[in-house]
Formats: structure tokens, C-alpha cells, sequence
């Protein structure tokens, strides 16, 4: 899944400049993708396409601290914990950006659950915002798709 993502990120401008479902399917076969990893990534941009229709202000509007829940405590590596508040505290990504993350991070299985899985799932969904972020937030959420840095 997190490569088919990846590859989305990497050749489409955004989410709305991508092909519809049946001919993104099409394309992601030719691209070497298996039919799992498609569909379990063309799943995953569904539900948080889904979840774009939700009412943003309501999150974005509050200020208040994050308190994970023990559920969430015993999934998420203290890393990505990290990595969220990192980028919620430098205006990487708002609170519903976040929170979208997060539900995503929880429903993966536990070893996919990496600082890694995890700058990639902010950046789909800052593509999927069409959201722009500080230029070395950016770079660092890109090694996630590069495995370096592009700024020298």
C-alpha cells in the first residue's frame, strides 16, 4: 500500500489530477503494483477522501492539548507520537489532519506502524488537502518517499 501511495504522490500533482478508480487500478497494474497493495491503497485514499467532507473548523478552530487514549498509547511507537506533535507544533499538518493520522495509523497492523509509514500517510494527506507546508517540514516528510533528503 505504502508504495502504491508513494507513487501517487510522486507522479500526481494532487489527488483531483489523478484518474478516476477503474483507470487508476489500470494504471497502477501497468506500474508493476499487485491487485492487493492497489486496492488496499485506492481504500485507504477512499475512506480519507470520505472523511475531506467533514466539518474541519470544529478541529481546527480549538485549542487544546492531544491526549492520546491508552489504546492509542499502546499502538503508537513514542516516535510517531513525536513525529505528530512535531508537525502539528511547526504547521505541518492542522488538528483534523492529525486526527485522520492517527485513525490511520491504528486501523495498520503493528509493524507498519513506523516513523517512516507515518510521514508518508501526512504527506497523502496533504495531498489530499492540496495543503502546502513549510518548505523543511516538507523535505523531511519527503525522505519518507526518497530516503533522503532533497535539500543540500
Amino acid at each position: 500500500m505504502f508504495d502504491v501511495i508513494a507513487f501517487l504522490i510522486e507522479n500526481f500533482q494532487d489527488w483531483e489530477t489523478c484518474p478516476k478508480q477503474d483507470a487508476l487500478g489500470t494504471l497502477l497494474a501497468e506500474a508493476g503494483f499487485d491487485g492487493e497493495e492497489i486496492r488496499d491503497a485506492l481504500e485507504c485514499l477512499e475512506h480519507l477522501t470520505n472523511s475531506l467532507s467533514m466539518d474541519q473548523a470544529i478541529l481546527d478552530d480549538c485549542q487544546y492539548i492531544r491526549v492520546f487514549n491508552q489504546y492509542e498509547l499502546d499502538v503508537l511507537p513514542e516516535e510517531v507520537i513525536h513525529l505528530l506533535s512535531f508537525l502539528q507544533a511547526e504547521s505541518g499538518i492542522n488538528s483534523t489532519q492529525r486526527e485522520l493520522i492517527i485513525h490511520m495509523l491504528t486501523q495498520l497492523p503493528d509493524e507498519d506502524i513506523t516513523v517512516d509509514h507515518t510521514k508518508l500517510l501526512a504527506l497523502m494527506v496533504l495531498w489530499l488537502h492540496q495543503s502546502e507546508l513549510p518548505i523543511l517540514i516538507g523535505d523531511e516528510l519527503l525522505v519518507a518517499l526518497h530516503g533522503h533528503t532533497m535539500m543540500q
